[in-house]
């Protein structure tokens, strides 16, 4: 099963060599900041990780194919939607954060205008809109399966932290933040996971049909998320070559979150991972 599986995945690097090739940069991206930022084994070590998880993924899908797909019914104006969303989150991101703009002291018919954007940071709008083209929850992805992989991915990371960057792990500081593991666990799963992973399937399915190229399509909208981090990690230290590069370290984290939805057709198991996303293996 193991020789299947690489072979798989070089058939798919062979029609797909344009992805291949921007997935490849984005791992030599993050070495790079891992060398500029001192903490080149953990870097390296991360991107070992990424590249086992989706062996992991490859390995469980080619066992047990899923049966059913993600329904994209008009790519073209879906895209523009979503893209259209993600323009006004972003926007919604430089308002709360850009040291450009004083927040606390904006007047109250300003901060009026600028909050409902935060309906596109996070993708309420989003789903607003699929709902009102009649989209149903299993159209994309809310399906019971593929949660196998869920434990072994995150036992893989987490372990491979503790070992290579003990001093990297996010647990504690994210139950000491959130109140508490229940109240962690919360947080994660709802608001980062949920959130994050729908607007991922939603970016991917429709940029990927519209290009006629589920692997661009995976690239892309994982690029723009990592990019909506950018004002908020550009507030923090006003660097904006260290926000970008910290954006562009992400990138195969993200790229394997989405890769999980798209072998197993299912939003879910994404949505854990991300949610339970403690070890901090990207934080260098």
């Amino acid at each position: 099963m193991v020789k299947t599986v690489i072979r798989f995945q070089l058939a798919k690097i062979k029609t797909n060599l344009l992805t291949f090739l921007l997935v490849l940069a984005s791992a030599v991206v993050a070495i790079y900041v891992g060398y500029r930022h001192d903490t080149l084994k953990q870097s390296i070590a991360y991107i070992a990780v990424m590249w086992l998880c989706s062996f992991l993924i490859d390995f469980y899908a080619l066992w047990k194919p899923a049966t059913n797909t993600f329904t994209v019914r008009q790519p073209k104006r879906e895209t523009i939607y979503f893209i259209g969303s993600c323009a006004l989150g972003f926007l919604f991101f430089y308002f709360r954060f850009s040291p450009f703009v004083d927040w606390q002291h904006l007047s109250g018919l300003a901060r009026l205008a600028i909050i409902p954007l935060v309906l596109f940071a996070f993708p309420i709008a989003l789903a607003g809109i699929l709902l009102l083209l009649k989209y149903k929850p299993t159209d994309v992805g809310f399906r019971f399966q593929g949660f196998i992989l869920v434990l072994p991915i995150v036992l893989v990371s987490a372990l491979t932290n503790r070992i290579v960057s003990p001093e990297s792990l996010t647990w504690d500081a994210i139950v000491a933040e959130d109140g508490g593991v229940l109240n962690a666990l919360v947080s994660g799963i709802v608001f980062a996971g949920l959130s994050e992973e729908f607007f991922r399937v939603v970016g991917q399915t429709r940029v990927g049909a519209y290009l006629n190229n589920a692997g661009i399509g995976w690239f892309i909208t994982t690029v723009i998320w990592a990019l909506m981090h950018v004002p908020k990690w550009y507030s923090d230290d006003q660097n904006l070559a260290e926000a970008l590069l910290s954006a562009m370290r992400i990138i195969p984290l993200g790229l394997m979150w989405g890769y999980i939805t798209h072998r197993t057709k299912s939003i879910l198991p994404s949505v854990l991972v991300h949610g339970t996303n403690v070890w901090g293996l990207q934080n260098f």
